[in-house]
């Protein structure tokens, strides 16, 4: 029955996920840490690190005497950057991500120049998990702020997720709804967060050396999108990882430029495909993730954390 009820408080609000709408707040979809974007963040169903408070907060259930700390740094797209630091001691974990967008050139109505600007975005996030028999389940709140030269907005979400793993085998399935909470407010203006439903299935093979990793997302503002993402532990401290994710066809067309007649080139043509690798020494680790954006360019994810 706990599984029931639990899945039905998912399933309820996956109605909200099929009317398509613009979203503020898009900084909370650049993902959490190297290690899940090198895995093209098929994540939902895996959520075994710090990250899990971001992908799947069933990831945080467990007792464990040890604690993680560790701080994420991405070199984005057009002079923007994501830092992001989190805390997990099971089955609690706190998290903040900090976007910045650098400085931007003001214009008036009529195109004159006014200055320049900033614009920051802010998320604080606390989480707990819980296990109930094989399943288990998990919830995070979180605060979110926005600012836009002098404007500013706020809002309230919460996440939800499930983990099950089928005894004796390395299958687990997960779930999750992501940014469940109020609108964001500019002005007279009001926008919803970018509301997401998660469903993906995780296998690990070979002692955990080899990780499969499948993924659909159900977004409130764009088409579904499919994930995969695998990482290999086979050799000593090194893991190696690759992920893909589809994206619409007017999506894809805008990024890579082809909608305006030109074309990215090299690595940053490969928008859809994630690369990363991490190296672990005693109780430190060192992640890192390349994500190329066409037109835009190529972002550059690094992660360190201590396990204490």
């Amino acid at each position: 029955m706990k599984v029931v009820l639990i899945a039905a408080i998912l399933l309820t609000q996956s109605p909200q996920l099929f009317a398509a709408q613009s979203s503020a707040a898009q900084f909370l979809k650049l993902g959490f840490g190297a290690r899940a974007l090198g895995m093209g963040e098929a994540f939902t169903a895996v959520a075994d690190d710090g990250a899990a408070l971001y992908y799947n907060p069933a990831g945080l259930a467990g007792e464990s005497a040890a604690k993680n700390f560790s701080f994420s740094h991405a070199w984005h797209v057009q002079d923007t950057a994501v830092s992001q630091v989190s805390f997990a001691c099971r089955p609690y974990a706190f998290a903040l991500t900090w976007f910045s967008a650098g400085q931007l050139e003001g214009r008036d109505s009529n195109a004159n120049l006014t200055g320049d600007f900033s614009a920051r975005d802010l998320a604080v996030s606390v989480g707990r998990g819980f296990t109930l028999g094989s399943l288990k389940a998990g919830v995070s709140g979180k605060f979110i702020s926005q600012k836009i030269k002098t404007s500013g907005a706020s809002a309230f979400a919460s996440d939800l997720g499930l983990l099950y793993s089928f005894s004796g085998t390395p299958y687990t399935l997960g779930a999750s709804v992501s940014n469940l909470g109020t609108k964001v407010k500019f002005d007279e203006e009001s926008f919803p967060l970018p509301l997401t439903f998660k469903a993906g299935a995780a296998a690990a093979f070979n002692a955990g050396k080899l990780l499969l990793a499948l993924q659909a997302d159900f977004p409130n503002d764009s088409g579904v999108i499919a994930r995969a993402g695998v990482e290999y532990r086979g050799i000593s401290g090194l893991a190696l990882r690759a992920g893909y994710k589809t994206s619409p066809s007017k999506d894809r067309d805008a990024i890579l430029g082809t909608g305006l007649g030109g074309s990215a080139s090299g690595v940053s043509a490969m928008y859809g495909f994630f690369a990363g690798l991490g190296f672990k020494y005693s109780n430190f680790t060192f992640d890192y993730a390349l994500l190329p954006y066409g037109e835009l360019g190529n972002s550059h994810r690094l992660s360190m954390g201590i396990k204490f």
